[in-house]
């Protein structure tokens, strides 16, 4: 059984139920994308490396883990630490806004934690390792070259690293220390999924074409551009793959893990063996749904329905 080993934060999510009242779950970008690769491959092991505290609200975040499928084999525990915290608003068009309280956050200090006691994560060549631009921009820059030395140790024993760039400008010091760290993490990537706004942002790319000319001197095997209204396309080798026509949801509830989940489901969907063109029709799918509710998971029976539609 393959493993999808994710790298990153999870965090306690709360969604607004009116002025006094929050609905509660755990939510995190990377760990999105394991939950809902979990969902699409049963077969797949999928794990989670990270650091979480012994507070009440880690102990029930890892027990919601278990009810996922989600291992926490790979997981470090720290009494002198707790987990974050992130609140969402939405907008009337469903954008997202985030308030956070994760400065005591254990995942912030988990590369620290590895090195004092590390351990082996016994991932072989048939493995992949998933990280994003927040895996990266929640750690102090010595822990970011740690966890790049990591990956491609992962890499030389034969893992296929996944790495979608995910650029929140406030969790970095400048535009130039993200470009700089995001760099380097395309250089030990097969796998990327590059989206058009933030590479408009950060490089000042105009089109797809620009965003996969700039990923060839990376070496990267496979890349995934989302370009919003411009839709989506898979170049493999350098050479259109796939390609798949912006298809807009009905409604916009909440755009909360859109991109997380068609990671999550377009990795699961490869892993297990699918065309580049079925990966990104189903990775599609799984997204356009997930903007209809509100919050980062859909509930399962929801997306239960919604994987049997998705494979007829």
């Amino acid at each position: 059984m393959s493993t999808l080993l994710a790298i990153g934060e999870c965090m306690v999510e709360l969604v607004p139920q009116g002025i006094s009242e929050c609905k509660q779950s755990f939510a995190g970008d990377t760990y999105n994308a394991l939950v809902y690769a979990k969902r699409f491959a049963q077969q797949l092991n999928c794990e989670l490396f990270t650091a979480v505290g012994e507070d009440v609200l880690s102990v029930n975040m890892l027990k919601k883990w278990q009810q996922e499928g989600i291992s926490a084999q790979q997981v470090i525990k720290t009494a002198t630490h707790n987990v974050g915290i992130y609140a969402i608003s939405t907008d009337q068009q469903g954008e997202r806004g985030f308030d956070y309280w994760r400065n005591q956050s254990a995942a912030k200090h988990m590369m620290q934690l590895f090195a004092a006691k590390p351990f082996d994560l016994g991932l072989g060549a048939n493995d992949w390792v998933f990280f994003s631009g927040i895996s990266l921009a929640i750690l102090d820059d010595e822990s970011k070259q740690a966890l790049l030395d990591l990956l491609a140790s992962l890499k030389r024993q034969g893992c296929t690293i996944a790495f979608d760039p995910n650029y929140r400008a406030r969790m970095w010091q400048s535009k130039e220390h993200a470009i700089d760290w995001l760099e380097r993490a395309y250089q030990i990537s097969d796998l990327v999924l590059p989206g058009l706004d933030d590479h408009h942002t950060l490089f000042g790319h105009t089109d797809i074409g620009e965003i996969v000319q700039y990923c060839q001197q990376f070496a990267v095997n496979e890349v995934i551009v989302k370009a919003g209204d411009k839709g989506m396309q898979v170049f493999c080798e350098n050479s259109l793959t796939a390609q798949c026509s912006f298809n807009p949801a009905p409604q916009q509830v909440d755009s909360t893990a859109a991109g997380d989940s068609f990671a999550g489901t377009y990795l699961a969907a490869r892993m297990t063996l699918h065309e580049p063109q079925t990966a990104l029709h189903m990775a599609d799918k799984v997204a356009s749904h997930v903007v209809q509710h509100q919050g980062a998971i859909l509930p399962f029976e929801v997306y239960q329905a919604l994987k049997l539609n998705s494979a007829k």
